[in-house]
């Protein structure tokens, strides 16, 4: 998303806290009134909502699963008109949506921020929701009489550059959307999460983007291929087999994604080749379990050229054997056999034949 001439005209902040020790939800507090920051303030916050959201961010497109009346979007939706009064209160109900969302002690309390902005030519309007992670380095300030935060408190926590851990999502106004567009259609939604890299394409945490926004991941070639693999991967992983076959499956399905000259995945295509044939039903119940079509679609290894590239072996006792994936099943070849402990039981062992010479120790 490319985020020029960006205007803010509304920021509402409430902050939220870590459950309790019963791992209850302990009430949200509400900002009272809207924040007005100062030019340099303002600059600053415009300059990490692009860092966020903008074209070179790690933001990752979201598709709406939930819009009904009580979801985010239903909500975001209403802020684009709402006056200032109902800002506030529909920030604090989407604040507490948050709260409701952080179902783990472990997740940090923090301040919520909701923002009405407009960017481009065009003026197109959007709605954000951040949340920025406050620990205990931060002096907490409260106004005495409210009990609100504070201004100041805000631009520390906020603005300051050490503020590193923010979750971000931005709901833009598609250009075609009307009061007819249904709410899915209406919104492109942008999420990302500084404790997250774009790695296998992830956007943020799954409570963050599910739970509370009601998104999920867009259809994509890239990101069915990556499904594909994890699931056919644990599936031979979960096998009662020989390890060595298990080795051969796991060379076999590298190469199938990565070295043969095949422009689509056809699950069943690679059961019907290398897999046993009682072990067919149960990988198709299992790809059917995952969402993944059995039938062909289109490949695209972008989300796991890194994982293709090398083929891994671990051991129990710690020792691993790292080696080209094109070439592992012919460089290295094991069998399982029956060995005797120190203590006179028997126990797996492992032969291992590697076919080349050392060339480095440390």
């Amino acid at each position: 998303m490319i985020l020029t001439k960006i205007n803010i005209s509304k920021i509402a902040i409430h902050e939220i806290y870590q459950r309790d020790s019963m791992a209850e939800v302990v009430q949200p507090t509400k900002g009272e009134e809207l924040i007005n920051f100062d030019l340099a303030a303002s600059n600053t916050f415009k300059a990490r909502v692009t860092e966020a959201l903008g074209n070179d961010s790690k933001a990752v497109e979201m598709a709406i699963r939930k819009d009904d009346s009580d979801s985010i979007v239903s909500k975001v939706d209403s802020l684009i008109s709402a006056s200032d009064p109902d800002f506030i209160q529909t920030s604090y109900d989407i604040a507490c949506d948050l709260a409701e969302a952080q179902n783990r002690r472990s997740y940090t309390g923090g301040i919520v921020v909701v923002f009405k902005g407009a960017f481009g030519s065009n003026k197109t309007p959007f709605i954000g929701i951040m949340k920025a992670d406050i620990y205990s380095a931060y002096e907490k300030k409260q106004d005495p009489h409210t009990k609100q935060i504070t201004l100041e408190y805000v631009r520390e926590a906020l603005l300051t550059p050490a503020t590193k851990l923010y979750k971000t999502a931005g709901f833009f106004l598609k250009p075609d959307a009307d009061d007819t567009t249904e709410l899915k259609e209406k919104y492109k939604v942008l999420v990302s999460d500084t404790q997250i890299s774009q790695v296998d394409g992830k956007a943020a945490a799954q409570y963050f983007y599910s739970a509370f926004l009601g998104c999920g991941y867009p259809k994509s070639d890239a990101r069915t291929t990556h499904k594909f693999y994890e699931v056919t991967k644990d599936f031979i992983d979960e096998l009662s087999i020989p390890q060595d076959r298990k080795n051969q499956l796991l060379n076999a399905l590298n190469s199938y994604l990565n070295f043969e000259n095949n422009s689509v995945i056809e699950p069943r295509e690679f059961s019907n080749r290398y897999l046993d044939k009682e072990e067919r039903s149960l990988y198709q119940e299992e790809i059917d379990d995952s969402g993944v079509p059995f039938s062909a679609f289109t490949k695209d290894t972008k989300f796991i050229d890194s994982k293709l590239q090398t083929r891994k072996i671990e051991f129990k006792k710690r020792v691993k054997i790292t080696a080209p994936a094109k070439d592992f099943g012919d460089l290295v070849t094991f069998e399982e056999y029956d060995g005797v402990g120190a203590e006179g039981e028997t126990e797996k062992w492992t032969r291992v034949l590697i076919k080349d010479r050392i060339t480095y120790q440390e």
